[in-house]
């Protein structure tokens, strides 16, 4: 797996997070953020021992500084102090609970030190966060997903590796629509389809008490214009569990789509 780099610019962490860190005193404040700008500088210039040391002393008068201790942890991961890394990146998004890219990059880090159920957590958590982002964030979801069918493969899940490799090549497909001209003949977005049904049936087999499998079969053949066992699946969604599997998005969509059935059907 690639090495990660949590070089993430500060001007991207100011549109991500809030506001507004915690000090104990004003006069503490203050000087711990001069401590942090010095470590930011010395962090511009490439000397990550200096910044760990500016960003240690901003943190011993401000513990609730997020950008210090995201700071501090692209420092670190520059190092190779993953550990310690790992440590900061889970303060900040104590602090800052809402940094999608963080938490991405914080799950990846987690894998790479094989701490398999936190990674798997942290996966799943940036996956609620980031799917009311529609379609912006299939990119994103798709790596999700990839990392979560390896971890269903080392835990030996034969349920979540195939639910997570089907939910990945649905994704794909949508990722792929529109660029039928360049695909190798398995990689077009019927062939994609078609793929992550076989997947996805297999999850469902695995796990009749569940409904995720039978939500994205829906997708997938609703995709396919398929309209009988889309609407099947639709059906079987909602009959067979209580949804409790799905996550927020998935749930408010799931309930769309059932009632634009029922409008359909008034209209016809």
């Amino acid at each position: 797996m690639p090495r990660l780099l949590l070089l993430i610019p500060f001007s991207a962490w100011l549109f991500f997070t809030s506001q507004g860190a915690l000090p104990a005193h004003e006069e503490e404040k203050t000087l711990a953020l001069a401590h942090f700008q010095k470590g930011k500088n010395s962090l511009d210039k490439g000397d990550l021992p200096t910044a760990t040391q500016f960003f240690r002393k901003a943190l011993a008068l401000n513990p609730a500084l997020p950008q210090g201790h995201l700071c501090l942890a692209t420092a670190c991961l520059g190092l190779g102090e993953d550990l310690e890394a790992c440590a900061h990146l889970r303060i900040f998004l104590g602090l800052e609970p809402d940094n999608v890219l963080v938490r991405q990059n914080f799950a990846d880090l987690l894998l790479r030190l094989e701490r398999f159920e936190e990674a798997r957590q942290q996966f799943e958590q940036f996956i609620r966060d980031v799917q009311p982002m529609g379609g912006l964030a299939n990119r994103h979801l798709i790596h999700c997903h990839s990392r979560l069918m390896f971890l269903g493969e080392q835990a030996e899940d034969r349920y979540r590796e195939t639910l997570h490799r089907g939910i990945g090549l649905y994704l794909l497909a949508l990722e792929n629509a529109g660029k039928e001209k360049d695909a190798a003949p398995g990689e077009t977005k019927e062939a994609l389809l078609f793929r992550a049904a076989g997947e996805l049936t297999q999850a469902r087999m695995l796990r009749s008490d569940l409904s995720r499998p039978c939500w994205y079969l829906f997708l997938v053949w609703d995709s396919l214009a398929r309209n009988r066992p889309a609407h099947r699946w639709l059906t079987l969604a909602t009959q067979d569990s209580p949804a409790g599997d799905l996550t927020p998005a998935e749930f408010q969509e799931l309930h769309l789509a059932l009632l634009a059935r029922e409008t359909d059907h008034i209209r016809k």
